[in-house]
């Protein structure tokens, strides 16, 4: 059996928003992954009493935290690029500021308008 894939159409603002919100949340998690991959390490260090334990246990913390920050930027469904431009700061994830395709409703990349 295979997964159906969705009726090909134009993209709606509503997944966009959702894809802002998804990232958003990502960017939430970024300081706590970085806190827990740093604190296991010092943990595992400390307790084996070997600096080589705790880069063993730093490494699948530093991968966890390179995919969170990948899931951090929000994608435009049409083109998969980013929607933020370069240099373009939305803010802390608690109190984002508008950013370009949220104030234009048009992908920054390839310029698509995104239908209400």
């Amino acid at each position: 059996m295979r997964a159906r894939r969705p009726a090909p159409g134009p993209v709606g603002w509503r997944q966009v928003e959702q894809e802002l919100q998804r990232a958003r949340a990502a960017r939430r998690l970024v300081p706590y992954a970085a806190g827990s991959a740093l604190a296991a390490a010092a943990l595992v260090g400390f307790v084996a009493g070997s600096p080589r334990a705790a880069l063993a246990i730093l490494a699948p913390g530093a991968l966890l935290l390179l995919f969170v920050l990948a899931a951090a930027v929000p994608r435009c469904p049409e083109c998969g690029r980013s929607l933020w431009r370069r240099g373009e700061r939305p803010g802390p994830a608690g109190a984002p500021r508008p950013t370009e395709a949220e104030r234009s409703r048009r992908c920054p990349r390839c310029g698509h308008a995104f239908v209400l």
